[in-house]
């Protein structure tokens, strides 16, 4: 089994893993931006049987921006100031590890990188990093709240125009359009969707808002994998 040491800049706060990550992901969103003083942040999920902690550490708790209002405790050095790992009250059996702690080129690389829109421009990313930006969604949500879906969805066509190769904006968009009864459209859609992500089939085939969509032929070969 594989044994890894995360470290702080000064050794003093220093993690032993044991075997590899559940998950690996990039997230270029504001908050990671500050927190690493960097273009993103880059974290690694264990669970916690797999981590061993040693040495001192303040925290800072900070309740994400998202819709779930997740609570972070980052742990960092009060000597040097290093963020080496942050914890999830709501789930108390896995640490996340700032990857660059680890100081390991050979590390797995991210599965996925959040907040894509967010992602300077220069940092080019390999085909096998699937692109997540939630955030794009933010401006269509209160229409979709207040019933107006046609007014949403033609916003969520705007959004994919602008930020063209997001499976979740393209999903998000056929479900409007689909409450909206624009089906060739949603049909479309959700097709483009995914064809950059298969994920996107196994969400549409137990998604509400696609309900209107089910008997036809061509969403049942979509969400078969035809």
């Amino acid at each position: 089994m594989t044994t890894r040491e995360a470290t702080c800049h000064c050794g003093q706060l220093r993690l032993e893993v044991d075997g590899e990550p559940f998950a690996v992901a990039l997230c270029s969103c504001d908050a990671c931006q500050r927190r690493t003083g960097s273009a993103f942040g880059l974290q690694a999920g264990f669970r916690a049987d797999q981590v061993r902690i040693e040495g001192r550490a303040s925290r800072f708790s900070r309740v994400s921006e998202e819709t779930d209002r997740r609570e972070h405790v980052f742990h960092f050095c009060p000597e040097c100031g290093s963020t080496v790992y942050h914890l999830e009250p709501v789930e108390p059996d896995q640490v996340v590890v700032s990857v660059g702690c680890f100081a390991d080129p050979t590390f797995t690389p991210p599965a996925s990188s959040g907040y894509d829109s967010r992602r300077h421009p220069w940092i080019g990313l390999p085909d096998t990093v699937a692109r997540h930006a939630p955030e794009l969604w933010d401006p269509v949500r209160p229409l979709y709240a207040d019933g107006r879906y046609a007014e949403a969805a033609d916003l969520g066509v705007a959004l994919i125009a602008a930020h063209p190769g997001h499976a979740l904006l393209l999903f998000n968009t056929a479900c409007c359009e689909s409450r909206a009864g624009r089906t060739e459209a949603a049909l479309e859609h959700l097709t483009e969707a995914i064809a950059l992500w298969d994920g996107c089939r196994g969400l549409a085939a137990g998604d509400d808002d696609l309900a209107d969509l089910r008997a036809l032929p061509r969403f049942q070969a979509l969400t078969e994998g035809g």
